[in-house]
């Protein structure tokens, strides 16, 4: 009736979009003979659409793409602003207060539309309760929050499950299936160690948020520094959907991102400080990828123990 009812409204399509049919029941079988003659796109922000769950019932050709909420320069477009190479000294300006209001609210579309924060801990309530607790069956409801909370307040950082589960007084299994189930819903993110080509996984992650007004409104601790390194977490992780950003630790260093893809390490800073340099250039030295620092408003290339560093502002960096 479905496929009937799309003739006779759009006539012999190419192309058909369902938007949360995953709601649904049984619609698997329908959209794989439905795909045989038509261009099919499916999208949602139910957990049931989630990318591997959908590998498994759609057996064959598809493509899975992460939609992250407004990129830096999407807002700016949201804004309705326009510039290009070179910039004035005032459009620098306006750019960095532009950066700063991002930094608050984020970039989720419906947030922006109403200019409220609290669609955003809307939003972060539906991803809690509709595609974690829902999917996991969680039961201790208000205990599972409190770990969202914990998680979320440790952006930036190595998190570990073991301690969490300690402060919490919960069994490391539930922890360990609840942060799942955070990073499974595309509310966090999880980047792993670079130890070499063959082995890459170790100890702890490092967690980044999907959104900035989710830690404005969830995390109690705010730090420039590491609001900067979330925002540039996550600009790499949608630039490479997901793929090839690592955290580097070396006995006596540590650099923030390291981006396969583009050959890339990338130190966080909000001044460029002597600890950082030294750090990148051990593990350029080390590894064999360029040094890049991004800062939040120093723009130069510097010589240091024999090594061009990049030194390159956030604002414009999140514009690459």
């Amino acid at each position: 009736m479905v496929e009937q009812a799309i003739y006779e409204l759009y006539g012999n399509v190419d192309y058909i979009l369902f938007d949360e049919i995953q709601n649904i029941q049984g619609w698997e079988p329908f959209v794989s003979r439905l795909r045989k003659t038509k261009r099919i796109i499916l999208t949602g922000s139910n957990s049931k659409l989630l990318s591997g769950e959908l590998a498994t019932s759609l057996t064959g050709r598809h493509v899975d793409f992460t939609l992250f909420p407004f990129s830096f320069k999407e807002f700016l477009r949201f804004k309705g602003v326009n510039y290009s190479e070179p910039l004035t000294t005032r459009e620098r300006a306006e750019i960095k207060n532009y950066l700063r209001e991002y930094m608050s609210i984020g970039g989720f579309p419906e947030a922006l539309l109403l200019n409220s924060r609290q669609i955003v801990n809307s939003i972060y309530n539906d991803i809690l309760f509709k595609d974690v607790v829902q999917r996991l069956k969680i039961k201790r409801i208000s205990r599972f929050k409190d770990f969202s909370s914990a998680i979320i307040s440790l952006y930036s950082s190595e998190v570990s499950l073991n301690r969490i589960a300690r402060m919490l007084r919960i069994d490391y299994k539930t922890v360990d299936e609840w942060f799942y189930g955070l990073t499974s819903s595309y509310l966090i993110y999880s980047v792993e160690r670079y130890t070499g080509k063959l082995s890459r996984i170790a100890e702890n992650k490092k967690v980044y948020v999907v959104d900035m007004g989710i830690i404005q409104e969830v995390s109690i601790k705010k730090d420039m520094g590491r609001l900067m390194e979330n925002l540039v977490a996550i600009h790499l992780l949608r630039k490479n959907q997901n793929k090839g950003v690592y955290f580097v630790k070396g006995e006596d260093y540590e650099v923030n991102f390291l981006d396969e893809k583009n050959g890339e390490l990338i130190q966080v800073t909000y001044d460029e400080e002597e600890r950082e340099l030294n750090a990148l250039t051990k593990a350029s030295s080390s590894l064999g990828f360029k040094p890049k620092i991004v800062t939040w408003d120093m723009e130069e290339i510097m010589d240091y123990n024999s090594k061009k560093i990049e030194l390159e502002p956030l604002w414009k960096f999140l514009l690459r």
